[in-house]
Formats: C-alpha cells, structure tokens, sequence
C-alpha cells in the first residue's frame, strides 16, 4: 500500500458528529451554569477589591501615625538639647514647633488675644 492510500482511507474512516446539526449559538453558549460561574467569579472579585482597599487603608492609617509619633520624638529630643544648652532664657511661643518653627494647631489667629476664654473657632 502506498502511503497516500492509506492516509486517504484514515481520512475517509474519520469519525463524522454524532447529531448531525451544525453549530448555532445556542449549542455553542455556556448556558446557565456558565452563567453562574461568571457571576460567582465576579463576587468573589468584588469581596477581593473590597478587602484589599480596607487593608491598605490601614497600612495608610499605621503609617501616619508612625510618621506622628516620630516627628513628637524629634521634637521632644529638639526641646532637651535647647533646654539643655541654656536656651531657656529666651521666650519660645508655645505654639510654635521647635523643630521647624511652625505654628501648631494651637495657634491663635489674627485679632485673638490670649486672654480670651473662648475656643477661637467661637470669634468668626
């Protein structure tokens, strides 16, 4: 036998669809299960996103407070060495940062004296 007879009756001996029909669209879908599979997948999706914003929400929260808690303790080390050196003679504002010398949230605004009892979100 020739080997171009014998794939030509591999060929013709191939087995033919079982039904018959051609393809349509409804033979083709994925159906119902296929549905709810996309829609459990898109939950689950949904319920990830949700937890990760949470979580780096909290990374963002912790990390704020580290960076507070930092700045207090270069402050707090600022103040002992200017009160160690004998910078006490001089009158520091005590709204003032001493690290950077910006106001704090403390400070009074313009037309407030110190003498008024009121908190100054009450003068406006």
């Amino acid at each position: 036998m020739s080997p171009a007879l014998v794939i030509t009756e591999l060929v013709l001996a191939a087995p033919t669809p079982s039904d018959g029909e051609e393809f349509t669209p409804v033979s083709v879908s994925p159906g119902l299960p296929g549905f709810f599979a996309t829609f459990v997948l898109a939950a689950l999706l949904v319920l990830l996103l949700v937890d990760m914003a949470r979580r780096v929400r909290r990374v963002q929260a912790a990390g704020r407070v580290r960076e507070r808690y930092e700045a207090q303790e270069r402050r707090d080390r600022a103040e002992e060495q200017r009160d160690g050196a004998g910078a006490e003679s001089r009158e520091v504002d005590p709204g003032t940062d001493p690290v950077d010398g910006t106001h704090t949230a403390g400070e009074r605004g313009a037309g407030e004296s110190e003498d008024d009892p009121r908190p100054p979100s009450d003068l406006r």
